[in-house]
């Protein structure tokens, strides 16, 4: 099986991450299962930061729009599935609606996993503007009446500063655990880290419970998801619904949309 992980950030500029994406990758998933890892543009230059992106809905729109177009370039390299590793979930409904693989990601695999292991669960961001998106794909998946509150973990804290502390996070991990031990008291049954970097940190440092409660691995469980509807596809039959939501267009048609919208351009 192979899986193709796009994360929505430049890896080149976060050699350790990528480097504890693949090792953890491979510990966690079948030994038959391959994840590849890929990586965005570096977006980020000049002056852009990650909020200013994530928190434009124009911005966000022209950096990640490309990902349909790394979907399609999966499939056909006939990969077995197609990962959307951030809870930013860029154009998923779209994702699903252009390919016939498996299109998972890390944000709604981990809310509905979540949903049987507890009534209530605790998501973490970095900073507010990720949590925001959170919150909002929550309420579009119809789950807010599941989530006992979506917190960050600081008003400012990049993806670059989490590396940094790679190997001495003991300040951002007492800042999650302040923070998760709030959402426990007030009724969380699970704590979902909720930011690719933060949820790998916590996972390489092994934290995986608080209170009795667990923190999910949430790589792990959206590559875990990966693989289950891969063989629900092989083995059963199992896709996504063409009829409403993931509709699908005919290749004709894509055909005759694309030869129209070239004129136009031409």
């Amino acid at each position: 099986m192979r899986i193709w992980h796009q994360s929505m950030t430049d890896l080149a500029s976060l050699p350790t991450y990528q480097s504890s994406l693949e090792d953890h990758a491979a510990q966690v998933c079948e030994p038959e299962t391959v994840v590849h890892i890929k990586g965005m543009p570096n977006f980020y230059t000049g002056g852009i930061t990650t909020t200013d992106v994530l928190g434009s809905p124009y911005l966000y729109h022209v950096a990640f729009r490309r990902i349909i177009d790394q979907a399609i370039e999966s499939e056909r390299q006939e990969y077995d599935a197609f990962v959307v590793g951030s809870f930013s979930e860029p154009f998923l409904r779209e994702l699903r609606s252009t390919v016939d693989i498996p299109v998972v990601s890390a944000g709604e695999s981990n809310f509905l996993v979540a949903c049987s292991l507890g009534k209530l669960q605790a998501l973490i961001a970095n900073v507010p503007t990720v949590a925001r998106l959170v919150q909002d794909h929550v309420t579009g998946y119809g789950l807010s009446e599941r989530v006992q509150g979506v917190y960050a973990l600081a008003s400012t804290m990049t993806e670059d500063e989490l590396q940094a502390q790679w190997t001495s996070p003991e300040s951002v991990i007492a800042r999650f655990d302040a923070i998760a031990e709030e959402a426990i008291r007030a009724g969380a049954d699970v704590v979902i880290p909720a930011e690719g970097v933060l949820s790998e940190l916590l996972y390489q440092q092994g934290h995986q419970r608080l209170l009795n409660i667990p923190i999910l691995d949430s790589f792990g469980v959206c590559w875990k998801y990966a693989e289950m509807f891969v063989q629900l596809r092989q083995k059963l039959g199992v896709e996504v619904g063409r009829a409403w939501e993931y509709r699908r267009s005919s290749a004709e048609k894509l055909a005759t949309f694309g030869e129209i919208i070239g004129r136009l351009d031409g």
